[in-house]
């Protein structure tokens, strides 16, 4: 949809003006403009809003090539394109399994694998950045176009594992985790979420939405760190990602960025034990933040 400025929401005059690319008539046209609040009609041209009047009055600006759209009485007002960054799951990001360039979820498996082979028994596992959309092939089996959790049961049967989606409104986690969190065949769907199942009624493993939520008790159950390990590792956190918002600035600014971020984390990282307990608690609290997140489809 083309942006519109919307500093040119003026009444039709009567000088010549161009004809209009779209109009919009029939609608309840609120202008935020104090002199003429509300109109029927909206003419556009090219990038801009060219009039705002009657139903009337905007016809004059149709042309041959002109696109209508009858509103049929719909609310059309101003809106504005709000960009905005999560500044702290940046740094956390880079803590977790990058499946941001898997090309197929056989290459999501290896990477969980690898750290399996790294991790302690029990140890939580995490990613983040998957999307089936951008797999070469889809797996199979899959529902909805994603796999079964019984694939990643192979390689981390006793590792819970939580793979967050690319949009942030839906995890993968593996049978380990399910049964931490006391997931099964009868678990009801929460408000908001759906916990995906198999034509058998057994869970798949995706959890949309505020499922997600549902990890959060298993989560709880793993080791808890202190104080002090949660603040090292939000510290790092936060330098990882000042060091990845200046990755675009100048070679001397983001290498010095860098350093400091690595100068941070040797500084505040605990010992390794107490870093793996620190990613659960902030795991568990990321997982009970999901809740609030909007509805929106992962396709």
């Amino acid at each position: 949809m083309k942006r519109l400025t919307l500093a040119l929401l003026v009444p039709v005059v009567a000088f010549a003006q161009p004809r209009a690319d779209l109009v919009l008539l029939h609608g309840t046209v609120v202008t935020v403009d104090s002199q003429r609040p509300n109109a029927q009609a909206v003419a556009v041209h090219g990038d801009r809003i060219l009039a705002v009047g009657s139903d009337a009055e905007i016809r004059k600006l149709v042309g041959a090539d002109t696109k209508t759209i009858d509103l049929k009485g719909r609310l059309l007002m101003p809106a504005f394109i709000e960009g905005h960054g999560h500044y702290t799951g940046l740094g956390g990001a880079k803590l977790v399994l990058d499946l941001t360039k898997a090309r197929t979820w056989d290459d999501i498996v290896a990477q969980v694998g690898d750290a399996v082979k790294k991790a302690r028994p029990g140890e939580l596992i995490e990613g983040r950045g998957w999307h089936q959309e951008k797999w070469d092939r889809p797996p199979v089996p899959n529902v909805e176009g994603v796999p079964l959790h019984a694939s990643l049961d192979r390689v981390s049967p006793n590792n819970p594992v939580v793979l967050e989606h690319a949009s942030g409104h839906a995890s993968f986690v593996n049978g380990a985790m399910l049964r931490l969190a006391g997931v099964g065949r009868d678990t009801p769907n929460p408000s908001g979420g759906e916990i995906v199942r198999d034509s058998t009624g057994e869970a798949t493993g995706l959890l949309k939405e505020t499922a997600q939520r549902l990890t959060a008790p298993g989560l709880a159950k793993l080791p808890r760190p202190s104080a002090a390990e949660e603040e090292a590792r939000f510290r790092q956190i936060v330098a990882l990602a000042g060091a990845d918002a200046l990755s675009r600035a100048s070679p001397r600014s983001t290498t010095r960025a860098r350093a400091s971020a690595r100068s941070t984390a040797s500084r505040s990282s605990p010992t390794r034990g107490s870093s793996r307990s620190a990613s659960t608690s902030w795991s568990a609290s990321r997982a009970t933040r999901r809740s609030t997140r909007s509805s929106t489809r992962i396709a």
